[in-house]
Order: structure tokens, then C-alpha cells, then sequence
């Protein structure tokens, strides 16, 4: 796989014998212009956490390399959020595309085969953020659906005034006992925690081996697990790489996933 990443230089670079980073995977979106050309994006602040909170290097992965390449050099894999949807066909609706949404079917092409691939490697850890949970609970056979009513309104957050801060808190979540979640050290475990919120969609018909790891207060899944505690395959609806800084739980997953990316380091450096 190529690098897409651009190092940033700032005090929140490790340097010296720290520079020795797990590095992971982040899958880019595909975005096309309207004279037909393409670029692969992830956000700055999504790179930016994960090398600041998770201390891991991310390396930009685009769509039209991921299924050609491997997982097995890299010590992580990350799937973010996007402004883009899900295609319903890769849950089995192929006729239920929304005119006038976005969507992106090399990105969801690329998810499902870095997750098929990722079953293959049970050390690798995979965090997800909305968008990216949406795909991990897609790849183990769940179904979206749209949010209605007073869903929308809690789960796609609307700042009061214009130009506000559509990251600001907007609902809490109740963290599940006995999972994931629950046993990562300074994750507010057992307890609620106010979460950002911007999705349009929700998880649904959730298999019997997907766990719920969190939920809203109107019962929405707010985080999955797979194969807990064999493998670390956590998706997450809300936006962990935002206002981390402020967010005691959303620093401890980004921790927990990284302290994973450096076991798995350490695994492949002995090999």
C-alpha cells in the first residue's frame, strides 16, 4: 500500500526512540470533481488524534489500493466517518439509494474486503467511527436504517445558532458491563458519557455475535464489538477524534487502541 499521508511538524510529534510507531492502515474516502478527476481524502483531525491520543502513524490508505494490498505489514486498521452513505445494496436493498444523498461504493467495495481480510489476522485491531461502524456491522450481516422522527433530531445534531459547533456533546451513551468498552482502563465503564452525534442512519437486525457496547438513552446502538475478547473490532457511532481533548472516554478508546496497534507491533517485529 502507498502513503498519502502528509507529516505535520508540531510539538505533538514524537521524535527519538518514540518515532518507532505502530502504523496503521486509515481508509480514505474516494471524492470526484466535477471534471471527472479523483482524490482519496481523510480528515486532518482524524489523523492528527490518532497520532496525538493513540500514538500510532497513520498511513492514508485509498480505495483503489486497499483490496490489492495487504493488512499483514500493518499494525492497525482504521475505517472514519464521512459525509457519505453506505450503498444499501451491500446490505441487500439495491433499489433503496436516497436521491440526493452521497455515496461511495469504492469505499464500501475497499471496507468489505479489508474487513474479510481482517478475520484472517485475529491480532490486528480495527476501530471504527460512524461511518466505519456502520461498515464493520454491514460486513457481520446487520442492516441500516434510517433515523425517524425524534431520532433524527438527537442522532443528526443541529447547533442552535448558525455557525455553532456541530461536535458539541449531543446526547449521552450508557456503556454496556462486560465488554470491550467496559474494560478499557478510564473509559467511564458501567457509567454514561456525552458523545457527539452526526448520523443519519442507524444499525439494525444486529446478528447474535454482534455485541452491543453502548447505547443512547431512546436505545439506539451507539457501539459494536465483534469477537471480544479474541479480537479488538470496535465500531463506534460517534466521532472519537473530535474535541478529544475534552472527552475522558473517547482519549481512553483512542489509548486502548493504540496499546493493541503496539502488542501486535511487538508480535510482528519477533516473528
Amino acid at each position: 500500500m502507498a502513503s498519502h499521508l502528509t507529516h505535520r511538524h508540531d510539538s505533538s510529534r514524537p521524535d527519538g526512540p518514540d518515532a518507532d510507531l505502530p502504523v496503521v492502515g486509515v481508509l480514505a474516502c474516494r471524492k470526484r470533481r466535477a471534471n471527472g478527476t479523483s482524490y482519496s481524502r481523510v480528515n486532518d483531525v482524524l489523523a492528527d488524534s490518532l497520532l496525538r491520543y493513540a500514538r500510532v502513524l497513520p498511513l492514508i490508505v485509498p480505495p483503489a489500493e486497499a483490496a490489492a494490498g495487504t493488512l499483514g505489514d500493518l499494525d492497525g486498521l482504521v475505517l472514519p466517518g464521512s459525509g457519505s452513505f453506505v450503498h444499501p445494496r451491500f446490505w441487500g436493498e439495491p433499489d433503496e439509494e436516497v436521491e440526493g444523498r452521497e455515496y461511495d461504493p469504492d469505499r464500501d467495495a475497499a471496507a468489505l474486503a479489508l474487513l474479510h481480510r481482517a478475520r484472517e489476522l485475529p491480532d490486528l485491531p480495527v476501530l471504527g467511527s460512524c461511518r466505519g461502524m456502520q461498515e464493520i456491522a454491514v460486513a457481520a450481516g446487520a442492516h441500516l436504517r434510517d433515523a425517524e422522527g425524534p431520532e433524527a433530531a438527537v442522532h443528526r445534531f443541529t447547533p442552535g445558532a448558525p455557525g455553532g459547533d456541530r461536535w458539541a456533546d449531543a446526547h449521552p451513551v450508557h456503556i454496556r458491563p462486560g465488554g470491550l468498552l467496559d474494560g478499557i482502563p478510564g473509559s467511564l465503564a458501567g457509567t454514561t458519557a456525552p458523545v457527539n452525534s452526526q448520523h443519519s442512519q442507524i444499525v439494525s437486525a444486529l446478528p447474535a455475535h454482534v455485541r452491543i457496547e453502548a447505547r443512547a438513552p431512546d436505545g439506539v446502538p451507539e457501539a459494536v464489538s465483534l469477537d471480544w475478547p479474541e479480537r479488538y473490532v470496535l465500531g463506534i457511532q460517534w466521532h472519537f477524534e473530535q474535541h478529544t481533548e475534552d472527552s475522558a472516554l473517547n482519549r481512553a478508546v483512542l489509548a486502548s487502541f493504540g496499546r493493541r496497534c503496539r502488542l501486535r507491533r511487538e508480535k510482528r517485529k519477533t516473528c
